[in-house]
């Protein structure tokens, strides 16, 4: 087994012997670096990043988070007049997830994978987390099946623990602009996570996602968490 002390060594040589190509790169850049030097492990990529910090003056997590904000910022002024999809989505802390629109043809659900980089089996709040990544995600394809430079997402959950702020950035990711994020007290998606079996989300007719404005209520209540 790796000492923490040998971890930090690796991390400390790591950064010192790239730290010229480092010094200016972005947090996708650092990223790759890392992956492809062996270094995002769970236990070594921590101490990558405080390196970083130490040697170079670089805050990976903040320069993240401005990155992120930036990218937010531009989605959200390309979807002023974009199309707009409404999205459930829950998790279950035994595994599975679903991620549906307005009818039974609109479902995708299924089983996490082994290899999800958010859920944690036994821990509700990974699994909504990740559910709600994964709307983001079709909301996404859908998106790339439109062609249009962004898309506006309505997206409903059942747990008051998911971040809004920071689903906010991953959609912003995949082109998507999180106009508003509801806690919804019936989650049609949570009926759907005790199906047995799955279906891809490539079995549904994407555009079947999308609604008109004047059909959904973007009026909140006092139990909605809204991020617009």
């Amino acid at each position: 087994m790796t000492s923490a002390a040998h971890e930090w060594d690796q991390a400390a040589a790591a950064v010192r012997d790239a730290a010229e190509s480092l010094r200016t790169a972005s947090t996708a850049d650092l990223r790759a670096w890392a992956e492809n030097a062996g270094l995002f492990s769970r236990s070594l990529w921590p101490k990558v990043k405080r390196e970083l910090y130490k040697q170079l003056d670089i805050d990976y997590d903040a320069l993240r988070t401005a990155e992120g904000e930036q990218v937010t910022e531009k989605v959200a002024e390309a979807a002023a007049a974009a199309p707009l999809v409404e999205l459930y989505a829950a998790g279950d802390e035994r595994g599975s997830f679903a991620v549906v629109g307005n009818g039974e043809d609109t479902a995708w659900y299924g089983t996490f994978h082994a290899e999800d980089a958010i859920f944690r089996r036994g821990d509700q709040d990974s699994a909504d987390d990740s559910a709600a990544g994964k709307a983001a995600f079709l909301a996404g394809k859908l998106r790339d099946e439109l062609a249009v430079p962004a898309l506006r997402l309505i997206l409903h959950i059942s747990n008051p623990n998911v971040d809004g702020t920071r689903l906010a950035v991953i959609a912003a990711k995949h082109g998507v602009h999180l106009e508003q994020f509801e806690i919804a007290v019936d989650n049609p998606a949570s009926v759907w996570c005790e199906v047995p079996g799955h279906r891809a989300w490539q079995a549904i007719r994407l555009t079947d996602l999308l609604v008109d404005d004047d059909s959904t209520d973007t009026t909140s209540s006092d139990a909605d968490a809204v991020v617009q």
